[in-house]
Formats: structure tokens, sequence, C-alpha cells
């Protein structure tokens, strides 16, 4: 059996990527992302005493990462790198232009873009994303809705709008 640190360690291990995603789409920058990841584990490790279900890890992890991440984004508001402002290219109009799903969801608006990542790309449920976000189940389906509708119409497609 597992002791805590054990327990802890290998659970990081299973989610690291999915943290770093999680991370990234939310600040779009590595460096914050990866100063974001260490500060959420040592935030987890420091509270691991309040996982009440060590099956709830990943979810419970990923709520922190988020959380974080928005912190960071709060605290950083006023200060601009102008180094990694790369905003996406506007969706062209011109219906010749091919854009790749990936490139479609990467153009989305948070919280659209986080939604339809997690659901899609990190296999999540509308009630592991609604943990992880601290947002309704409800609002998450309207989000994941509206993200597929904002795709289809990029994408010109019907047939992603469920």
């Amino acid at each position: 059996m597992l002791d805590e640190r054990d327990f802890f360690v290998e659970s990081i291990r299973q989610c690291e990527k999915s943290m770093y995603i999680l991370a990234f789409e939310i600040l779009r920058n590595e460096e914050d992302a990866a100063d974001v990841i260490q500060e959420s584990i040592l935030k987890a490790y420091c509270s691991l005493d309040t996982l009440r279900n060590k099956k709830q890890f990943r979810a419970w992890m990923m709520s922190i990462v988020h959380n974080t991440a928005l912190a960071f984004l709060r605290k950083n508001r006023n200060t601009v790198d102008l180094e990694s402002q790369e905003e996406p290219a506007a969706p062209e109009t011109d219906s010749d232009t091919k854009i790749t799903v990936w490139e479609a969801v990467q153009r989305l608006r948070l919280p659209y873009r986080l939604v339809i990542i997690l659901f899609y790309y990190q296999s999540c449920s509308v009630q592991q994303i609604s943990t992880i976000t601290s947002t309704p189940a409800g609002a998450v389906r309207q989000q994941l809705s509206r993200g597929r509708k904002m795709l289809a119409s990029m994408l010109n497609r019907e047939d992603f709008v469920k």
C-alpha cells in the first residue's frame, strides 16, 4: 500500500500532462503555466489532508490548477508581456480557407475553449469540468453547446452542432 507521499507523487505523475494543458490554455504562456503548476503542486501537497476521496485526486488537482491560474491572471492583469502577446488570428470569412479543428478551438475565448478542451481532448465529464471550474453543470453544458456552435460557424460545418 502506498503511503501518502508516494500516493501524491504517483498521482501527480498521472495527471501532469492534463495539468499543463489546463494551465497553458488559461494563461497562453509556457513559463507562466509551469509556474502555476509548481505553485499548484505545492498547494495540493500542503492541503493533501483535505482530500476526502483519493479517487477524486485528478479533479481535485485540476481544480487547484484552474483556480491558481485564474488567480495568476488576476494578479498580473495590468502587466503586458509584448513577446508573448500572440493573439490567434481572426477567423477568415473566405470559404476557401481551411483551418483545422484544433486551430478553431484555439480561437475560442475562455470559458468556451477551456470546456471544449477538457471535454473532448482531456475526456473529462461535464460533472468533472463543473468541479474543476467551480461552475454549475448546467452552465458547463451551455458553454459546451455554445462552444460547439462557435466551432461549427468557424469551420462552416453543420455536423459539429449537436
